[in-house]
């Protein structure tokens, strides 16, 4: 789970708009990833085709557009490596409804 104090309560609806926007494609390999309309259920699937939204500043509670970037769950973890001072145990597991 995410440590929610650090995103706004309307964190769902802003990563949505910025899934959107991006197509559901991600910024940095160009992965098409699956909609919240796409209903697949093959849970390998869904896990590699995640679209997330990468903090580029790595604050959680800098929800400017600009510092929001769709990354599919792969390339959203590689952005975190070695970076995990501001990562809660359990954050960047996948959230197969969004």
């Amino acid at each position: 789970m995410k440590n929610k104090d650090r995103y706004p309560d309307n964190w769902d609806e802003i990563a949505l708009r910025v899934k959107i926007k991006a197509n559901w494609t991600c910024s940095k390999c160009g992965l098409k990833c699956l909609s919240t309309d796409d209903k697949r259920t093959d849970k390998s699937q869904r896990t590699k085709l995640t679209l997330t939204v990468h903090h580029s500043d790595y604050d959680p509670s800098n929800n400017h557009q600009s510092n929001l970037i769709p990354l599919c769950s792969a390339c959203h973890l590689y952005m975190h490596r070695g970076r995990r001072q501001n990562i809660s145990p359990g954050q960047l597991k996948l959230d197969l409804g969004v």
